[in-house]
Parts: C-alpha cells; structure tokens; sequence
C-alpha cells in the first residue's frame, strides 16, 4: 500500500484545521503538523480527535515570521519529521487548504503518475531581480519590528553600492514557484541531503521558499521528472488551485460556498483558501 505523508504548515482558524484534518483522516495517510510558535488558543487533544484512521504527529514548533528563513525551516522540519515513513509522497499544505477530491480519487492519480514531481514554476524565464532574494544579505526578515522592512530595504541598496554578492562564485539557475509541493520520497531524500548547502545559501535571503525546491530541481536529474513545469494557466503544475484574480493586498481569494460546484468540476487536487469547509 502506498502511503502520503501530509504536511501542514498552520497558525490559525483552528477549527477550520480541524476539518482539513478530518478531510485527510485515512489508513493510507499520515498527518504532520507544525502549530507555529506564536499562535495560542488551540488544543492539541481536541485536533487530534479528529482523527480515527491517519496517524497524526506534532512537529517541533518554529517560530515562523513571513518572507524569512524560517519559513524554509518550517518545511525542512516537517520533511526531516515525515522522511522515516518513507512514504510514495509527501505534500506540503498550508493551514487554509482543502482537498478538492476523495482520498480514493487522489491515490488514484499518484499511483497513475508514480514516480513525477509536482511543483509550481512562475515561469521558464528568471527576472533577474528575484535573484537578490538569496545574493544580497537580509538579515531583519525574522523581526516584527515595523522598521524592519525599511532597514533591509536600506541594507540592500548598500550592498547594491558595495557589490555585495552571495552567489557570485557560484554557477547555479534559479527558478520560482509557489512553495507548495507534491514530491517523491526520492526528491524529499534529496531536499533534506542538501541542507549544509540550503542554509549556506538561503539563510538571511527573503520570500526564498518560492525558490528552495525549484531551484533544487532545476540543478540536479529530478528536473526531467518535473511533471509540465512551465504550462500554460491551465497547468496543473503543483495540483492545486489558487484563486489570485479575485484576490487583494498579494493574498488569494477566499472561497466562498457558492464556489464550491466550480472547485468541484477542476482537475487539480487541492485549492486554497479557505477559512471554512465549503463542502460540508
């Protein structure tokens, strides 16, 4: 039997966590979940309760501060907690996603696409300024301070003056995506062998997690096993959907239960967000 680890980034609405759970709860599924270090007022028995057949596992909590390091930290935790299992797959879900299909419906597909990588690319050409993620230092994506975002703004023009360069000895492509994935137990082995070099390269970098395993991929053979990499907007890509035209402030849209026939009909696996269980 093949088994999927799920691994949940999550932080808030807990009782819509309860219910994706509840969504993944099957024999053929284990359930990883990191509660990040900041967030209160959740009980650990009362997630647990909703599930009777996954086997469900609390990770080491991080505290996980949006565009930083950490948030890599987060998914290399999660994947060093699930990789013992080794699982066919394992799939990187946030907090506020749901899955589209039946559990029946998405082994199906894994078992009829055994062996391709699911990940997301924006696109086959690189904008040269995404590379100042990871070449320049930013060392302030971890603080809540509101100066924070102004001081890495004023560091980066003076390593800009300076010439300030991580990556200039290096010969690496990069590439970006979305950060949620759909990867092999081969490709989760390789990610976590990699982690000298991952923290070398991507600690004090910003929003990196939308380049980590893009750019893994795209230096080593597992590229080749990428499945549709750069497809047209109807690519299914990393199999889940997002909803970005009807979003506001660079977040998606939240789907509403008048959605749900549409996100029903689609192809793709999982969507987010949502901040209730619209199928119910």
């Amino acid at each position: 039997m093949n088994r999927h680890a799920y691994l949940i980034m999550a932080h808030h609405q807990f009782h819509f966590l309860k219910e994706l759970i509840h969504a993944l709860d099957d024999e053929r599924n284990d359930i990883y979940l990191h509660i990040d270090q900041k967030a209160s007022h959740f009980d650990f028995s009362d997630l647990s309760q909703a599930v009777h057949k996954s086997n469900l596992y609390f990770t080491e909590r991080l505290n996980v501060h949006w565009g930083g390091y950490s948030q890599i930290a987060c998914e290399l935790t999660l994947l060093r907690a699930a990789l013992p299992g080794h699982y066919a797959y394992y799939h990187l879900l946030s907090g506020s996603d749901f899955p589209l299909k039946t559990q029946e419906e998405i082994h199906a597909f894994f078992e009829a696409h055994a062996g391709w990588e699911f990940l997301h690319f924006d696109s086959e050409e690189f904008a040269p300024g995404l590379r100042e993620r990871i070449s320049l230092y930013h060392f302030f994506r971890e603080s809540s301070c509101p100066l924070a975002e102004p001081a890495d703004m004023l560091l980066s023009r003076l390593q800009r003056l300076f010439h300030v360069d991580r990556l200039k000895k290096e010969s690496i492509a990069l590439q970006k995506g979305a950060n949620w994935f759909s990867i092999t137990h081969e490709f989760a082995e390789y990610t976590l062998s990699r982690e000298d070099w991952i923290e070398k390269h991507f600690r004090h970098s910003v929003c990196a997690d939308e380049l980590l395993l893009q750019t893994l991929a795209l230096n080593s053979p597992f590229m080749e096993h990428i499945f549709d990499p750069f497809g047209d907007e109807h690519s299914l890509g990393n199999l889940r959907y997002v909803d970005w035209k009807r979003g506001g402030n660079n977040s998606p849209y939240t789907f509403q239960k008048e959605d749900a026939a549409f996100l029903k009909s689609l192809p793709h696996l999982f969507a987010r967000k949502f901040e209730q269980n619209i199928f119910s």
